[in-house]
């Protein structure tokens, strides 16, 4: 399409080089022959990405070649940003070797540049994206059960790219996002309007393709009749959005009708130029129409005169030999010849020459079928000729419109892409949302852009209110409560208006967010040797590193890949450094109860729940969020969802119940906020190596005290004191108590009683 994106990125920056190349999606990465490059060929092969190399390199003896293209094709201004720019320099410098070997035409199409830098968009990182399901979904990578699947309901294909363009870049420019909301909903009050939008929108090609492929010469003969009947709809199009003219609103609709208002002229002499000159009967021959060339016109008429020549000889030697069912044919491997059956082979002149012999006929020629084959060839093959200069012709007239076509089909994908979350949003009942800049995130009976396409009138939504007095909410509640579909479609609803959507929700009051980040599930990248904890830890920290307090940040079950220590370690932690260091809106989901101790700790961090409930031995989820913590995670009754055992089942119950009365590794260690003053944070999890080896000889000594053992406490201790307490985890704690009660050490349950 000769659009140029480019901005800088630092070295080594490579979270950024990642969210910026999951914006774009390149089928391609071009990189100069730079030795120290090697490993940044590695790094985007690992991927997945395609990587060529360019003949740049900085001793290129011809690096002024390619110095006098940026020159002749970009304006001063560019020109006077590049100078101060040697990077972006050197990569048009090496965009230029490249298309000078493999696609030199394409050179002479380049002639602007969109300078951006990374936070001119809202940032969403490829974790985000994946996470989300924005652009494919996680189970097979395609694009049904996406928001993309969703919100793309246009009728051309570059408006399908621009829906694709506009979700992996959203704006942060209030007034951009609020002109397509305004579009959006000032559409949604015009269903006639939009029923007549849908009916020409779905008769145009796709031309910002059609315009790349003939400026580059390779326009078949259907891209030009396709581009021409889009130009027939131009003054219907006109005329459907006319309205928006006598409108009060002003936006951006009335910038793609005076684009088209302007070039109308223009676009009706190039209409009338395809009209008459490229044939729309696909099964002929012609490209040309008949009447646009006298030339081939004239050379036309004399090979249609050739064919009658061949039907007055095939007529002249029926009658010569006496062969009523002679008859002359043609193919192309033969040319013309004359076939006659066996039966009448005794008819035939001597004058005959045979060609070719088959099962129950022969075929010959004569030296008057040779000349006349001749001629026809001769003028056929000027016919081509003259053909296919013509068609150069009007290829040539056709480019002069090349910079104005290229407006039109960014107007058209425009102007599809806003039908496309026009329908959407009329079809499922979306709000204009409203944008504040006071930070807080308010949503009012939101619903998950996805979710409730498949369980339709069955959705149940929920709203959201983060805000300075809660601006931190740590959600608990048991797997399938709904929890990840919450988290999502708050981080959907954002993204969906900044990208200039109406959104799914009865109210929508929200701040214009720099960057949202996710961290939801698990996955390994094996290949490249890391864990899913690693992986974990790795997004978790892209975020720790990234967010702003403009930002919106969403955490599910972060620390749920290690230990349990370690993992409420870790997450009382990052919820400390996003809740007092960075102070984005965030929204942890979490099984880790004891977090919510947090809420009596610091000003801003509240509980939230999903509402479920227990009766009987079912679970009852209602997938709704409520103030306060949730009294327990189902675990083991979603596990009778599954379909596990029952004698799994039960024996799992029968040691939960044992833990939570007797074994529970956090029995004897309190669970409550300290304060260390010194370091100035606040741990609820304080559980310290030295203590606990102390509590545990205290307990053990009362133990094997009233069990009268006190001569096997040595050994026991010994055994104990060898336990690495912080890689335990509360199953390995309990199955170590019990294997030492079943060794009848001492008496476990009364001791611990005592």
């Amino acid at each position: 399409t000769a659009q140029l994106f480019a901005t800088t990125i630092p070295v080594k920056a490579n979270k950024i080089v990642e969210s910026e190349l999951a914006r774009f999606l390149p089928d391609e990465i071009i990189l100069p022959q730079v030795k120290n490059l090697k490993t940044l060929s590695s790094y985007f092969k690992n991927q997945g990405y395609l990587v060529s190399l360019s003949e740049y390199n900085p001793q290129n003896s011809n690096l002024d070649l390619a110095q006098g293209w940026i020159e002749n094709q970009f304006n001063g201004r560019t020109l006077k940003e590049l100078s101060s720019n040697q990077a972006i320099n050197q990569s048009l410098q090496t965009l230029y070797f490249y298309l000078k070997k493999n696609q030199e035409k394409a050179l002479s199409q380049f002639n602007n540049i969109h300078f951006y830098e990374p936070d001119d968009y809202l940032i969403l990182d490829t974790a985000t994206l994946k996470n989300l399901e924005i652009l494919k979904n996680n189970q097979d990578g395609g694009r049904k059960n996406s928001l993309l699947e969703v919100l793309d309901k246009a009728k051309t294909p570059m408006g399908s790219r621009t829906i694709k363009k506009w979700l992996s870049r959203p704006l942060v420019q209030k007034e951009k996002i609020i002109g397509r909301n305004q579009v959006v909903t000032s559409f949604c009050k015009q269903i006639d309007t939009m029923q007549k939008l849908e009916e020409v929108l779905s008769q145009i090609g796709d031309v910002e393709r059609i315009v790349g492929r003939i400026a580059l010469r390779r326009a078949s003969r259907g891209d030009y009749l396709s581009l021409k009947e889009t130009l027939k709809l131009l003054p219907t199009l006109k005329n459907i959005l006319s309205f928006h003219e006598e409108s009060e609103e002003t936006f951006n609709v009335l910038d793609l009708i005076k684009i088209i208002q302007e070039k109308i002229t223009n676009y009706s002499t190039l209409f009338g130029l395809l009209q008459s000159s490229i044939n729309e009967d696909l099964s002929s021959e012609w490209i040309i129409k008949k009447g646009f060339d006298l030339e081939l016109d004239k050379l036309r008429t004399l090979v249609q005169g050739s064919q009658k020549e061949i039907l007055k000889l095939e007529q002249k030697e029926v009658e010569r030999t006496g062969i009523s069912s002679l008859k002359i044919r043609f193919n192309n491997i033969s040319g013309y010849y004359i076939e006659v059956t066996n039966p009448n082979l005794k008819l035939v002149p001597d004058d005959y020459t045979e060609q070719q012999k088959l099962v129950n006929r022969k075929r010959f020629t004569t030296q008057e079928l040779k000349n006349l084959e001749q001629e026809i060839i001769k003028a056929q093959n000027k016919i081509d000729q003259v053909q296919t200069d013509v068609f150069e012709k009007v290829k040539d007239d056709v480019e002069v419109y090349l910079i104005n076509l290229r407006q039109l089909s960014q107007a058209l994908s425009y102007l599809d892409a806003l039908y496309s979350l026009t329908k959407v949003a009329y079809e499922n009942n979306y709000v204009t949302p409203v944008f504040n800049d006071n930070q807080n995130i308010i949503i009012n009976s939101g619903r998950h852009p996805v979710v409730e396409q498949k369980i339709i009138n069955s959705f149940e939504p929920n709203s959201t209110n983060l805000n300075e007095k809660e601006n931190l909410w740590i959600i608990t509640g048991p797997n399938m409560g709904g929890k990840s579909t919450y988290l999502r479609q708050v981080a959907l609803i954002c993204i969906m208006a900044q990208c200039g959507s109406l959104v799914p929700a009865q109210m929508v009051d929200i701040p214009i967010l720099d960057r949202v980040f996710t961290r939801i599930g698990s996955g390994d990248n094996l290949a490249e040797g890391k864990s899913t904890f690693l992986v974990e830890m790795e997004e978790t920290a892209t975020i720790c590193l990234q967010a702003t307090k403009n930002s919106l940040v969403i955490l599910d079950e972060v620390g749920r890949g290690t230990s349990t220590f370690d993992g409420i370690a870790l997450a009382q932690a990052i919820i400390e450094h996003i809740h007092q260091d960075i102070g984005a809106k965030c929204l942890f989901a979490t099984h880790y109860h004891e977090l919510t101790e947090l809420e009596n700790i610091f000003k801003g961090i509240t509980n939230y729940h999903m509402v479920s409930s227990k009766i009987g031995n079912k679970v009852i989820f209602q997938h709704k969020i409520a103030r306060g913590k949730a009294e327990s995670s189902f675990g083991i009754e979603v596990a009778k969802l599954a379909n596990l055992p029952n004698k799994v089942i039960n024996r799992a119950s029968d040691i939960l119940e044992k833990i939570k009365n007797e074994h529970s590794p956090f029995k004897n260690i309190k669970i409550k906020p300290s304060f260390n003053k010194q370091e100035n944070q606040v741990n609820v999890f304080n559980f310290q190596k030295k203590e606990s080896d102390d509590k545990v000889n205290v307990l053990l000594d009362k133990i094997l005290i009233l069990e009268g053992k006190i001569k096997q406490k040595e050994n026991a201790l010994k055994e104990i004191k060898n336990l690495d307490l912080d890689e335990l985890s509360p199953k390995q704690v309990f199955d170590f108590i019990w294997n030492l009660k079943s060794k009848e050490t001492f008496n476990v349950s009364e001791s611990l009683k005592q």
